[in-house]
């Protein structure tokens, strides 16, 4: 079985990794972008939001906008809009170190 090469944050990166079902309810960036309970404060200062799957990298978003969620009741969650990162070199690496036996769907690194 192949070695999963660990996440290692570059530079001045502050990363939001979220946890997203191994089903795909709708397509990834919509799974990634929205209802996560954090802190809006907190989170506007993300650079980077990356989609896990399984412990791994599965896509990177870069954020361009934080706010609460507005619709499904979900007015004490938030969600982002940005675009992606199909060439970040984080994509594919693993982020199992970083959770830990966490079972918080939210992580953040270097934030």
């Amino acid at each position: 079985m192949d070695m999963i090469e660990e996440l290692i944050p570059q530079g001045n990166d502050r990363i939001v990794c979220v946890k997203v079902s191994k089903v795909l309810r709708e397509n990834l960036y919509e799974m990634t972008r929205k209802y996560w309970v954090m802190k809006l404060e907190r989170a506007s200062k993300a650079t980077h939001v990356l989609a896990v799957v399984n412990g791994v990298v599965k896509a990177v978003y870069i954020p361009e906008k934080w706010y609460h969620s507005k619709d499904n009741g979900k007015e004490h969650r938030l969600e982002f809009v940005g675009k992606e990162d199909h060439l970040s070199d984080y994509i594919g690496k693993s982020v199992k170190s970083f959770y830990g036996k966490s079972q918080n769907p939210v992580k953040y690194i270097n934030m």
